[in-house]
């Protein structure tokens, strides 16, 4: 028994926002006469958190629902050979999280056409979707703040004493969307007598957190460098240096918003790593906001300094 399936989508794409309209159908090709109790379609969506035990960061299986709509055709019928169409029309609702996936868990969504056989395995085809909850970031505050943030640490080891290093990194905006630049302002003054700063790096990280409904552990977190740059290769002992550089947004989920409770959330920041003495290292975090729709003031905003890497890391 022969059965082909596959779904169109009206707007010629499976990527959608929330509160759009999922419109399409399912072309279905038999070439045997199928006895059918009933027919549906399903709009489902759901995270998933996988399973992980570890002494220090245990974590249980978690699953969340977000979405769950039907459409039924029909009855017990009889269906002869040929081929079949079955529209859908369903529309998103805005407080739908955005679709992402990772080895620790995933959002995720799609449509399935069910066709429940009489005597045999019920035939079943899914398509995924993809959903982006919207995200305009002129509708949030802190998203169209500046973001100046300052950080002082000592290089010395007891019982010796040093001058401090003194950081700003100064970003013209709290929020921006994918495919824009983040133009980032680092001033380094290495007070220390006896320390250089070396390989001193500015990445954009994204940061998953995944917990369980079944567990009040703390949840468990997985962060992945998405774009990075070598700011200086050095800020020698009693110097100071103003560093400009430039980091791409590519494309990712948004910020979650409205997360409360939610199994898996994810976030963002600038990240700048430096290391000195023996093997030590320096690292500070910076969070921002990535949104769906760009600050007005921002898509002028002018860009200049190193570009970003592709991804290079991942670390639990």
């Amino acid at each position: 028994m022969s059965i082909r399936t596959f779904a169109q989508f009206e707007k010629g794409s499976a990527i959608f926002y929330g509160g759009e309209e999922i419109r399409g159908q399912f072309v279905m090709t038999t070439s045997d006469t199928l006895s059918v109790n009933s027919i549906y379609i399903l709009l489902e969506g759901e995270a998933n958190v996988m399973p992980y035990e570890n002494a220090s960061s245990p974590m249980q299986y978690g699953t969340q629902c977000y979405l769950s709509e039907r459409i039924d055709y029909s009855n017990a019928i009889e269906l002869s050979p040929g081929t079949y169409n079955y529209a859908f029309s369903f529309t998103l609702p805005l407080t739908c999280p955005s679709s992402c996936e990772s080895p620790c868990g995933r959002i995720f969504y799609h449509v399935a056409l069910i066709i429940d056989r009489s005597w045999h395995s019920d035939h079943i085809y899914k398509e995924a979707i993809r959903v982006i909850q919207p995200n305009n970031l002129n509708l949030l505050e802190e998203a169209k703040i500046p973001i100046e943030s300052e950080h002082i640490k000592s290089l010395c080891c007891w019982p010796f004493s040093s001058g401090p290093a003194n950081l700003t990194l100064t970003i013209p905006f709290g929020g921006f969307v994918p495919g824009q630049k983040i133009s980032c302002t680092v001033c380094i003054d290495n007070q220390s007598v006896g320390n250089d700063l070396q390989n001193v790096q500015l990445c954009l990280k994204q940061i998953m957190s995944f917990g369980s409904t079944r567990s009040i552990a703390k949840p468990r977190e997985r962060e992945k460098t998405l774009a990075s740059c070598v700011l200086t290769e050095s800020v020698k002992r009693l110097s100071k240096r103003l560093i400009r550089a430039t980091l791409v947004v590519p494309p990712v989920p948004p910020t979650s918003i409205d997360a409360i409770g939610r199994i898996i959330k994810v976030r963002y920041s600038i990240g700048i790593s430096m290391q000195y003495g023996f093997c030590l290292n320096w690292n500070i975090d910076t969070p921002i906001i990535i949104g769906t729709e760009p600050l007005i003031q921002s898509i002028q905003n002018p860009t200049e300094g190193c570009t970003a890497t592709a991804p290079i890391a991942e670390t639990d």
